[in-house]
């Protein structure tokens, strides 16, 4: 038997969801199959699994040892590296992704990415222990491709993770990324469609039955067949910067996907794009983001290149 008091993390969130989380193992019709038989209680009450629960509010849970031991998941560990970052406040954390890591694991062979290295390092800085989290497992909110670099902003509360979520969904969130792409981009152009996923390839194209896509285009400054980009996502999709800027005629340098091999610089093998700026909503209840600017420059053959061409 257990009995789990109600935090912050988990306040608001219906039983038979929590239960799910807890115990991820267990069939969901024995799960409420023991709220009904009131093998599962809050407050000692017979329960719904429809139930919000509250904070303060202690759940318990009468099976054996045995029988949670085989529904529990392992406590995370602390495995990866420690990420790049950029701002750290109670709710939130923002990382700096280099080129070639995952933005997360793919659940097959462990290979480094940005959530087990921003876990590895609020284990280590002790803001979060999964052994005593019930539920709660800090997230990243904004995905980024391998070879893309840039800020990515996790949430190391669910109160953080909930309002990020919220903001992104609601575009309240501004997203900006830089790139440099082929040719001269004359002017701010302003690109609209739908984009769906191509088969089992790992790429998009335009359809009617796509999801909206809507991306902003701003020539910064250019040079010789080259213009330098800031590109602001009203909308995250997949691939959608690369596809949307090949589709005006003007493909990101080293995008073999939508564009071609950059015969100007051999040695790229990726293309060029960074996440270079998160511009926050105002808000009372995470001062420390409320109306923030975050800033990262591109690096490596990213920055060479940009210097090179002189932007």
């Amino acid at each position: 038997m257990i009995s789990n008091k109600i935090d912050t993390n988990d306040a608001g969130m219906r039983l038979d969801r929590y239960l799910k989380k807890l115990l991820p193992n267990a069939k969901a019709s024995l799960l409420y199959k023991s709220i009904r038989k009131k093998n599962i209680t809050v407050n000692g009450k017979r329960a719904k699994q429809e139930d919000v629960l509250v904070l303060g509010d202690t759940v318990e849970i009468y099976f054996s040892d045995e029988t949670l031991a085989k529904f529990s998941k392992a406590p995370r560990s602390a495995k990866g590296k420690f990420p790049a970052i950029v701002f750290e406040s109670a709710d939130f954390i923002i990382m700096d992704k280099p080129v070639g890591i995952l933005s997360h694991g793919t659940g097959k062979a462990y290979e480094r990415n940005m959530v087990d290295d921003m876990l590895a390092y609020l284990i280590h800085t002790k803001s979060y222990n999964p052994r005593g989290e019930k539920t709660f497992v800090p997230s990243i909110c904004n995905r980024l491709d391998r070879n893309t670099s840039g800020l990515i902003l996790g949430a190391k509360t669910a109160a953080g993770l909930r309002a990020a979520n919220e903001w992104i969904r609601d575009r309240e969130v501004e997203k900006y990324y830089m790139t440099i792409v082929e040719g001269v981009l004359e002017g701010e152009r302003k690109v609209e469609n739908r984009l769906k996923k191509e088969g089992d390839k790992n790429r998009v194209v335009e359809g009617d039955e796509g999801k909206e896509a809507l991306g902003i285009y701003r020539p910064l400054k250019s040079a010789g067949n080259y213009t330098l980009v800031e590109a602001e996502l009203i909308t995250g999709r997949t691939h959608q910067i690369r596809q949307q800027l090949a589709s005006i005629g003007h493909p990101v340098v080293g995008d073999r996907k939508y564009g071609s091999p950059s015969h100007a610089f051999r040695d790229l093998h990726h293309q060029l794009l960074h996440a270079y700026k998160l511009v926050f909503p105002e808000s009372d209840e995470f001062p420390d983001v409320s109306g923030q600017v975050f800033i990262s420059e591109p690096k490596g053959k990213f920055q060479r290149i940009r210097e090179s061409l002189h932007f």
